[in-house]
């Protein structure tokens, strides 16, 4: 006689405090956070939000995954998580950054932007004095700045000394400042990178503030290369979970957050099994987080309008290229190990911005570009080096689209010439596009409401709609992080 097992359905985990989705840096630091503060942590690894490991995009040519460079790194985190402990670590600090402008002189702005003023002399003395005095009190207004940019309170000083700042554009601000135009179109290419209005709109300028407010390997305004690229970085990251307990599951199986009277109680897979806890942060993309795993019957009405985001028009994109030998320019070759900054004239980026705008590729574009196998020479052949360019403003369209992917390599080979002289380019991929940023105070209302509106008790977001501007800054993990340990002490889930 043959006996059937009893089936005992799908299995329902418990004694959870909390459950992290995607293991993207923010999330990886929200879930070492709370484990660090004792919570029982479970971080959900899903597919998209695994980083890639290095690879080839060339024959002899490797590319690591996400933003070689480091600006507005959250150093609370990197401090409370010990990240260098866990191997976080720069290939080079305080990079210098050599600006090329339109008429090819170039100007090589120091890694500490204290000593900028001497640089400066050198490329227009009558300005030195002038750029000095400006550029040291942007750095104080961003101090000042710094703690809501990473999710703080609005300082009261919005409405004193520092309105015309946080209203002001790019032009506005810069436009007649200095006798030599082209220390304007430099702030102007720092300030326009990566957002998504043109350096005349208002509310502009900010971005710039906020470059500024960054601190990276301990200098505030600094510039760094990571050591493996996004890849180092989330290395580090992981190691912290690991070393604070946080138990890492990948699978792409979630299927939604389990909802009870308007709280979170845990996640459920599309196999039937569950994990209940009464906390979950989720670093996902917000239309994921709450319309796909939550819906919107069960959202506040109002918030389900914030997440009606219209498809933004405007894209950074970075392009990997295979340079086969050395550079023609033998004074630039011989400095590979800095930032190239190329800062077009203010007719070229607005020709620019209306080329995006209009979907097609433009002449050219502001680019920054850094040579990842300056610091690593496994990254390409002897003799050889690999290049990563980031072009913006580009129309936000497929990369999928081979004629399109044609049309804007294109424009990467030409401002890459222009900026560091002529190369032979064995291979060139437009790897990734980066959706352009909306002007600061448009992304900080968008913050706001992603991050505490929802209508959810329990429910914790620092996907990268809740990101200001761009790079990795963990700023939004730990925010997010605050929140939970806040909500779950004060027994906002009993």
């Amino acid at each position: 006689m043959s006996e059937t097992r009893k089936y005992n359905g799908p299995k329902i985990e418990g004694g959870i405090d909390a459950v992290v989705l995607g293991a993207t840096p923010e999330g990886l630091a929200a879930a070492a956070l709370l484990a660090r503060a004792g919570f029982h942590v479970v971080l959900i690894e899903t597919p998209a939000s695994r980083p890639r490991e290095r690879r080839e995009f060339a024959p002899g040519y490797f590319a690591e995954d996400g933003d070689p460079l480091a600006a507005t790194l959250d150093h609370i985190v990197v401090e409370a998580l010990d990240l260098y402990r866990h191997g976080l670590a720069f290939s080079a600090r305080r990079l210098e950054t050599l600006v090329r402008f339109g008429d090819r002189a170039a100007l090589a702005m120091p890694g500490d932007p204290a000593l900028a003023g001497e640089t400066v002399a050198a490329f227009s003395e009558i300005d030195a004095g002038a750029f000095t005095a400006f550029l040291d009190a942007e750095r104080k207004t961003a101090r000042l700045l710094a703690d809501w940019f990473a999710g703080g309170e609005r300082p009261e000083i919005l409405d004193g000394a520092a309105a015309e700042a946080g209203t002001s554009s790019v032009d506005g601000a810069i436009v007649g400042r200095f006798v030599d135009r082209r220390l304007e179109d430099y702030l102007r290419a720092e300030a326009a990178f990566g957002i998504g209005a043109r350096p005349a709109e208002p509310f502009t300028y900010l971005s710039f503030i906020r470059s500024l407010a960054g601190e990276t390997a301990g200098l505030q305004g600094g510039v760094a290369a990571i050591e493996g690229g996004g890849r180092g970085l989330n290395n580090a990251l992981r190691r912290a979970c690991q070393a604070a307990g946080v138990t890492i599951r990948q699978t792409d199986r979630v299927r939604n957050v389990i909802v009870e009277w308007d709280r979170v109680a845990g996640v459920s897979f599309d196999d039937g099994a569950q994990i209940r806890a009464p906390i979950i942060v989720s670093s996902l993309p917000a239309r994921e987080t709450f319309l796909d795993f939550v819906g919107r019957a069960r959202l506040d009405i109002e918030f389900t309008r914030t997440l009606d985001i219209a498809a933004p028009s405007l894209a950074t994109v970075r392009f990997n290229l295979a340079i086969n030998g050395a550079l023609e320019d033998q004074r630039v070759g011989a400095r590979l190990d800095r930032r190239f900054l190329f800062a077009p004239g203010p007719l070229e980026i607005e020709c620019a911005f209306r080329a995006a705008s209009n979907g097609v590729a433009p002449e050219t574009a502001i680019g920054e570009l850094v040579f990842p196998s300056a610091f690593d020479r496994t990254l390409a052949p002897q003799g050889c080096s690999t290049a990563a360019l980031s072009l913006h403003p580009l129309a936000a369209r497929p990369l999928d689209d081979v004629h399109w992917c044609e049309a804007i390599s294109k424009t990467a080979k030409s401002v890459f010439t222009r900026l560091v002289g002529g190369a032979e380019i064995a291979a060139i991929e437009a790897e990734e596009s980066a959706a352009a940023a909306p002007p600061l105070p448009a992304a900080m209302e968008r913050r706001t409401r992603l991050a505490g509106a929802s209508g959810l008790e329990g429910y914790f977001f620092c996907g990268p709609e809740t990101l200001i501007g761009g790079g990795v800054s963990l700023s939004a993990g730990r925010r997010a992080a605050d929140r939970a340990r806040d909500y779950f002490r004060k027994g906002g889930f009993s």
